[in-house]
């Protein structure tokens, strides 16, 4: 199942990172970070706050581990590569939200200056996990499948998922453009490195994605709290529908259907 990977100088790899470095610049130049946070933050007034809550769960990690269930059969290069990807990113992510320690918006305002949906966090800001997390996935998947149409929907998607975490008050602007960068080319990483294994598209390599989901999927049901309780019918839905499509994917690949 080896993949044609696209090269670093493919338009869809290197636009979103110049782009999004373009504005984490523009936006440390002219010191607009806490305007642009307070003026982005007043969202929830047009949609309210369950739509953000449940916007911002995509860029959870156990949820997005979840949403790989139903490519098991079809699709294990895809899993493949986040899970490759997703390797560097604790690295990465971790190393860089305490070195640089930046406080959230929660531990650098007044309290009656902004919106919070979910938890009050106040603490390594920088730069955005739930970003991360939605940019590697989609990332990877875009990636993968290589569509136009699929990068376009999947950078809209994960725009709208890292725009949330301005919404419910939990990271500034420059946050969340760091945390795209960092996950398109984590993305992009783990595609390129998956791209040179085969072991990771074998069918034992399929049976182990299938257990480790299936605990992930019934963790999300059962034990997980993701913070945003009105966020808590979306994930009982997604649970369950990937529970579901997931063990039928898993059912064919026990038993080579």
């Amino acid at each position: 199942m080896k993949k044609c990977v696209p090269s670093f100088k493919d338009i869809w790899v290197w636009s979103p990172l110049l782009i999004f470095a373009i504005l984490i610049c523009m936006i440390h130049l002219t010191g607009l970070n806490a305007q642009l946070f307070l003026f982005f933050n007043k969202a929830h007034d047009l949609t309210g706050d369950r739509f953000w809550a449940i916007v911002t769960l995509f860029g959870d990690g156990l949820v997005a581990a979840v949403l790989l269930f139903p490519f098991l059969k079809k699709r294990p290069d895809i899993i493949w590569s986040v899970l490759i990807a997703s390797l560097i990113y604790m690295i990465i992510l971790h190393s860089l939200k305490r070195i640089m320690d930046v406080s959230r918006p929660a531990g650098a305002l007044s309290a009656d200056t902004f919106h919070v949906i979910g938890r009050r966090l106040t603490k390594y800001a920088f730069p955005s996990g739930h970003t991360t997390t939605i940019f590697t996935l989609v990332g990877v998947i875009a990636f993968t499948i290589r569509k136009n149409s699929v990068y376009v929907w999947g950078l809209i998607f994960a725009i709208l998922v890292g725009f949330s975490r301005v919404a419910v008050g939990a990271h500034w602007p420059v946050d969340v453009l760091a945390g795209a960068m960092l996950g398109w080319i984590i993305a992009w990483l783990g595609v390129t490195l998956a791209d040179r294994s085969h072991w990771g598209f074998s069918r034992t390599a399929q049976i182990i994605y299938g257990i480790i989901l299936l605990i992930c999927t019934i963790d999300l049901l059962f034990l997980y709290d993701t913070h945003y309780a009105l966020a808590d019918p979306a994930k009982w839905l997604i649970g369950g529908v990937c529970l579901v499509w997931g063990m039928i994917e898993f059912y064919k690949v026990l038993f080579r259907k």
